[in-house]
């Protein structure tokens, strides 16, 4: 088995509200042919040469970093893939049952603006192959948040409008700004809040928003199945994503679980290569809402795997495991 690491240089900088980038890290894990990928996100603090150097142990240690787990569990669905000939769907509908509909529309993002002319035309041109747009808010910079939603709403009339906070709004702010974003017909807005308040905030939050708000969704708070069981009264949505569960098995869970409290989900990801968004991508119909392009961020995006079509829908590679190959 090799590990290596390897740096995403991206297009341009990506800041949402726990800063900007313009590089990342993912971890290579292979067997092999077969290779799989798990991305490092800043603010889950893991350091790649630290992860790299346990990984390389005569014996791994019992419990390991998520982005460690994460790629060696990918590789176990991967390699078992190519073994039976199935996809890694096949996993997930032996657990979900089959899926109850397509995969939803692709969704584009679009990290805060710096510049809200040429943001406004870069969501116009967008919006007209890509029916759901993602904007980062939570900018340290209200005004700017609800000008950021405000120009997005005029150039793309017609789009759904996902708003991801990423916890950049305290608790005293989050039910105003809540309350003036609605006037432009969000459809969700995601994690208003900072995960460290825990339960009780979310249950505060709830508390001052009116019935008809926009539904929330929680994201960083949402790292396990208990996590969502904890929160399924004051939420309407989790965003499920493979690296907050450390495994393609824990996210089916997270899934089955969101299910059972009747939550919709939010299938997303992290800056990463089409191998990452590619493996991500087989929850899909199982997903409410989908947000799989980290990889249109990344200028050295090495390999082909999920695409879309000019209404922005989902296309799968026909392939066993993750389906995604080297350019």
């Amino acid at each position: 088995m090799h590990f290596e690491i390897k740096t995403l240089h991206l297009v341009e900088p990506f800041r949402i509200a726990h800063g900007t980038s313009a590089t990342r890290q993912v971890l290579r894990a292979a067997n092999g042919d077969r290779v799989t990928e798990a991305p490092f996100v800043p603010y889950y603090g893991e350091d790649p040469a630290q992860t790299l150097e346990l990984l390389n142990q005569p014996v791994l240690p019992s419990q390991l970093p998520r982005t460690a787990s994460l790629a060696l569990n990918l590789l176990r669905q991967d390699i078992v893939g190519h073994q039976t000939g199935q996809p890694l769907s096949a996993y997930a509908q032996s657990k979900l049952g089959a899926p109850p509909h397509p995969a939803p529309p692709g969704c584009r993002s679009f990290s805060i603006p710096t510049d809200l002319d040429a943001f406004a035309e870069k969501v116009s041109t967008i919006s007209s192959q890509f029916p759901v747009l993602k904007l980062k808010l939570g900018s340290g910079d209200l005004g700017l948040d609800i000008a950021t939603v405000s120009v997005a709403r005029m150039a793309a009339p017609d789009a759904n409008l996902l708003l991801d906070v990423n916890g950049g709004w305290d608790l005293s702010e989050a039910p105003l700004m809540i309350e003036k974003v609605a006037e432009y017909s969000p459809t969700l807005i995601e994690q208003p809040i900072h995960h460290r308040f825990g339960v009780e905030a979310w249950e505060e939050l709830r508390s001052q928003l009116p019935g008809n708000s926009p539904p929330i969704f929680a994201d960083e708070s949402v790292q396990t199945a208990e996590d969502i069981v904890a929160l399924a009264d004051v939420v309407d949505g989790v965003n499920i994503k493979l690296l907050k569960c450390g495994s393609f098995d824990a996210a089916v869970a997270m899934m089955a679980a969101a299910k059972t409290h009747t939550l919709q989900i939010l299938l997303g990801c992290m800056i990463e290569t089409s191998l990452g968004t590619t493996a991500a991508a087989h929850l899909a119909p199982w997903a409410d809402w989908i947000d799989l392009d980290g990889h249109f961020y990344v200028a050295n995006d090495d390999y082909i795997g999920i695409d879309y079509d000019g209404d922005g829908q989902l296309i799968m590679p026909a392939r066993p495991g993750i389906g995604a190959v080297l350019r």
